[in-house]
């Protein structure tokens, strides 16, 4: 579930589609959901905004981009 965000930035499908997809959907909380998306969101765009490491430079331009279809969830889930 943390990893949907990350396959729609990869130009795969939403993360909603994919996880009302999944047999783990049928039987999960959607409140529980809701928050697990919430933490997605809020790590990427936290960890984006924090200096990159020497070893790896361009890893906050990546977590940004993580962000944007996290939140895009997120808003969708909470309306």
């Amino acid at each position: 579930m943390l990893l949907l965000p990350s396959l729609a930035m990869q130009g795969g499908p939403a993360p909603e589609d994919v996880w009302r997809s999944s047999p783990l959907a049928r039987g999960a909380d959607p409140d529980a959901v809701t928050a697990v998306a919430a933490a997605s969101a809020g790590y990427f765009v936290h960890s984006s905004l924090l200096p990159p490491p020497p070893e790896l430079p361009t890893l906050r331009a990546f977590q940004a981009a993580q962000a944007v279809p996290a939140l895009r969830w997120l808003r969708d889930r909470i309306g």
